[in-house]
C-alpha cells in the first residue's frame, strides 16, 4: 500500500535525520507517495533556500492530488467535533481526505491522526 509521508515527519527528517531507516525502506520498496498540499507546505522554503537537489527528490515521488471537496471537509471536520478534536487544521483533513480516496496510510508523528484514525475511514502507517 502507498504511504504518505506527513510533513511531520519530513522536518523531523530533514532537521534531525529521524525516521531515516523507515523512509529509506519506503522508498526502496517505492511506496513513497506525496500530495500537492504536503509539497504546498514544503516546498516553498526549499525553493527559497535554494536547495534543488531536495526540492527534485520531493517531486519525483507521485503526487496525489488533492481534489477539495467542501461539504467532505465540513462533514469530517463535524465529525472530529463530534470525537473531541476541535483545533484540526484544514490542510490535515485534506490529507486525510487524499488518504481516503487514493487509499494510501499516512506517515505521521502528529498525535492528532492517531485519534482521527479511529473514527474516519483511513490507516496510519506504523513503522
Amino acid at each position: 500500500m502507498k504511504v504518505i509521508i506527513d510533513t511531520s515527519v519530513w522536518l523531523d527528517y530533514f532537521k534531525f535525520n529521524l525516521h531515516e531507516k523507515e523512509i529509506k525502506e519506503l522508498h526502496k520498496e517505492g511506496r513513497i507517495v506525496t500530495t500537492d498540499v504536503i509539497l504546498a507546505e514544503l516546498l516553498p522554503r526549499i525553493i527559497h533556500d535554494k536547495k534543488r537537489e531536495l526540492e527534485g527528490a520531493l517531486r519525483s515521488f507521485e503526487t496525489l492530488h488533492t481534489f477539495v471537496n467542501w461539504e467532505a471537509i465540513i462533514s469530517t471536520q463535524v465529525k472530529c467535533l463530534k470525537n473531541g478534536y476541535n483545533k484540526i487544521g484544514l490542510l490535515d483533513i485534506m490529507i486525510v481526505q487524499a488518504a481516503i480516496e487514493y487509499s494510501a496510510k499516512i506517515y505521521s508523528v502528529d498525535k492528532h491522526f492517531k485519534g482521527m484514525e479511529k473514527f474516519l475511514d483511513f490507516k496510519l502507517h506504523i513503522p
